[in-house]
């Protein structure tokens, strides 16, 4: 008998199983055939890093340095200790918060500013050929009254007799 003589309700009853196995395999199908896609397309390549632009340099001012002055700030100058010999004086200076070191008179302690003279109470420092004296801090006065023996202050360390 052929499948266009049998009613509706009797076509949907002999053939319905085949049907749901049908409809199953297509969406198992097209579900593995999705998620395969998904898993198996190629990476697209990572995007370049961005340009890293850097600030515009400002303008040199070198040019006009001789006639207005060089424009250079200020030198934080701190003394932790004065040699005062002449022309062969030494000082101990840290400049602009840098660790101390020694200079020597006419030693460049930055562009443009040289060690000019080193006194026993202060420096000079010559910067494009102006000269200023620094003067030292004051020395801290003795602590009053007695003094332990053992104290940095004075003393022999400790001990009871030199």
């Amino acid at each position: 008998m052929p499948v266009l003589d049998l009613p509706a309700a009797e076509f949907l009853q002999r053939h319905a199983p085949s049907l749901l196995r049908g409809a199953a395999l297509l969406a198992i199908a097209s579900g593995i055939g999705l998620w395969g896609a998904l898993l198996l397309a190629p990476q697209p390549d990572p995007a370049p890093p961005m340009l890293a632009v850097e600030p515009a340099q400002a303008p040199s001012l070198d040019a006009l340095a001789g006639w207005f002055g060089s424009g250079r700030g200020r030198l934080q100058v701190r003394m932790t200790g004065l040699m005062a010999a002449g022309p062969r004086g030494t000082a101990i200076l840290s400049i602009d918060g840098a660790p101390a070191r020694a200079f020597r008179v006419g030693d460049t302690l930055a562009p443009g500013v040289t060690l000019a003279e080193v006194h026993a109470d202060g420096i000079v420092v010559n910067q494009d050929g102006m000269d200023e004296a620094i003067t030292a801090p004051a020395a801290e006065p003795p602590a009053p009254g007695f003094i332990p023996a053992g104290s940095p202050q004075g003393g022999t360390g400790g001990h009871p007799f030199p």
